[in-house]
């Protein structure tokens, strides 16, 4: 291939995300992780603005929240391939600290409105993508969530015993043309480093992406809740034609499109249920389907970069890009269960567990290393509540027996307080991949093992009024 050519492929993969969004594999605000993330039927703070919009009609006061969490990855791979010249590693994935800010507030006809607004450090927004290739990535941690959450949603109390809720989740769009001359081995004394520069123009379009969260809660009894909710599917969308200048002695036109997706998360459908055995007692439990096989039916090449030249006839058709083969995405379920013993009237207890299975398959067939196994999760937190007594999900709030309090000439609103903290673990259970090269396949040799740990920890801090 001509250096110019060579020189184009390499500039023209730029660095963009790939993710479903964290709320799916974390989960959001420290009470729900606690109780193992069932949140689609359990009712009590912000988080229901992502598992389930009508929860928020039930919220315990007005309230702004702050939650924070540290999640360390302990994943491991060993490539058991002795003919290998050089060991596959797969792609790190970085510890991080992840904050969200969230509120409810109510509002009047019975309306209760919610946000949540989530941000990681370090790198709040990370940009890793590339064309296919045989390294190993673990696709549901680390830099994958590597992103910017915001979600604005409602709910409405449409009777005593029905509630529904809307909400969307939104990233941005964007479309980068690029145009640039590579002036490959053209002599010009006058420059020090006796060739010309190379010249490049980039453009950037922004634009939004909207997800739609829907959900009912329906509360046949004072303590039984089911609750069912639907998440559309987010993802980053880059479109690139890119129109570029590539001299050889002679100028040779070289006009080559890219897209890919990024920040993924599908759709999902989602059922549960909650309630009260005892009066201070609250069980909780849902189960999720994910629409991750809708990438292997659209012949998308999440998540990779998909290039491919804008004119085969021309210099540029004698580009051949790599695509990933069998892939292995497909549809996949989480089912979650948990709950909350209230002790006293300040002080609870929350346990959780928790069952997904591998939202790709083996990769023992494919020409790419994408790496997920079922997860057992378990999870456990504790919360102390002051200012008023802490009360079941649904329950009719309490009055506030906190004293006003004034500065200068102001009355404050009566406040409480509730810290939450909790733990959370994630086990991939071990798996093994080996494939023996034969003729004529397109898949190369690999014999490989993966699995581990990531751990999450965590607490928050929830004022009322």
């Amino acid at each position: 291939m001509p250096r110019g050519l060579c020189a184009v492929a390499v500039v023209l993969v730029p660095a963009m995300a790939r993710a479903n969004t964290p709320e799916d594999v974390y989960g959001a605000s420290a009470a729900t992780i606690a109780q193992g993330g069932a949140g689609t039927a359990l009712p009590g703070d912000y988080s229901a603005v992502h598992y389930n919009p009508a929860n928020l009609t039930h919220c315990a006061s007005n309230e702004v929240a702050l939650d924070t969490s540290y999640i360390a990855h302990h994943l491991t791979f060993d490539d058991k391939d002795v003919n290998r010249p050089e060991p596959l590693a797969p792609k790190k994935a970085r510890n991080q600290e992840r904050f969200m800010l969230g509120g409810c507030i109510d509002l009047p006809f019975d309306v209760t409105a919610g946000i949540m607004l989530g941000f990681g450090v370090p790198h709040a927004i990370s940009l890793d993508q590339s064309t296919a290739n045989e390294q190993p990535q673990f696709m549901m941690y680390g830099d994958a969530h590597e992103q910017i959450m915001i979600a604005l949603g409602a709910g409405w109390k449409a009777t005593e015993h029905l509630s529904v809720g809307a909400s969307f989740a939104a990233l941005v769009r964007s479309q980068l043309p690029l145009t640039a001359d590579f002036p490959i081995l053209e002599p010009d004394p006058s420059d020090p480093s006796g060739y010309k520069p190379v010249g490049f123009q980039l453009g950037l379009g922004m634009g939004g992406m909207i997800a739609p969260r829907l959900g009912i809660l329906y509360k046949p009894t004072p303590n039984f809740r089911i609750g069912a909710a639907y998440r559309g599917a987010l993802y980053h969308d880059l479109d690139v034609d890119a129109y570029i200048k590539a001299k050889l002695i002679i100028e040779i036109p070289v006009p080559v499109h890219v897209d890919s997706l990024s920040w993924f998360s599908p759709r999902q459908f989602s059922l549960g249920a909650s309630g009260e055995p005892m009066p201070n007692l609250t069980v909780v439990a849902d189960v999720t389907y994910y629409r991750w096989g809708e990438l292997a039916k659209n012949g998308s090449s999440y998540p990779f970069l998909n290039m491919y030249s804008l004119d085969p006839m021309g210099a540029s058709g004698a580009l051949v890009f790599p695509r990933p083969y069998r892939s292995g995405w497909k549809n996949n379920l989480a089912w979650r269960a948990g709950g909350e013993l209230r002790t006293s009237d300040t002080f609870a207890v929350r346990a959780g567990l928790g069952f997904r299975t591998r939202g790709v398959n083996s990769p023992d067939d494919s020409n790419v290393n994408l790496l997920d196994a079922p997860v057992v999760t378990a999870s456990a937190g504790i919360a102390w509540h002051k200012g008023g007594t802490a009360r079941a999900p649904t329950d009719p709030r309490p009055p506030n027996t906190a004293k006003p309090g004034r500065w200068w000439r102001y009355q404050l609103p009566r406040v409480s307080l509730t810290l939450n903290a909790f733990v959370r673990m994630d086990y991939l259970m071990s798996q093994t991949v080996d494939h023996t090269t034969a003729m004529g396949d397109l898949v190369p040799e690999k014999h490989y093992e993966f699995g581990g740990q990531v751990f999450q920890v965590g607490g928050s801090a929830v004022f009322g009024w």
